[in-house]
């Protein structure tokens, strides 16, 4: 396990000099939550990416109906969604987690891969 934890100031994408360029990460990966408290703190707990909702459920208290609308707060996003897709957007935009197939291409939804899967050459 890597020893590295990441922290992004923007949304999940890192500065450079030339434009913002994302970068792919794992859900193996640690990572500092930037879930977003009164007074411009943050949470600052160090989470794998795997225990993303139990973390969000013990310690932010995020639980309902999977429909019911939420406030993503993580570095302050403020973007309304439901609450069935606040991992699922944390992941994606905040964290930039990708999930790769055998046979080299990257996707931003675990979704989007199994289902390329089922038609990709590498997996038969």
């Amino acid at each position: 396990m890597s020893s590295h934890f990441y922290n992004y100031s923007s949304n999940g994408l890192f500065e450079s000099s030339v434009a913002l360029v994302p970068r792919a990460h794992s859900l193996a990966e640690t990572f500092q939550c930037m879930w977003g408290y009164p007074y411009g703190l943050h949470c600052n707990y160090l989470i794998r990416g795997h225990d993303m909702s139990a973390h969000m459920h013990d310690i932010h208290g995020i639980d309902g109906p999977d429909q019911s609308r939420i406030e993503c707060k993580w570095n302050h996003c403020g973007q309304e969604l439901i609450l069935e897709n606040l991992s699922k957007h944390v992941e994606q935009i905040h964290l930039g987690i990708v999930y790769s197939c055998d046979c080299g291409k990257t996707f931003s939804c675990r979704d989007i891969l199994d289902t390329h899967k089922k038609h990709c050459s590498s997996q038969e």
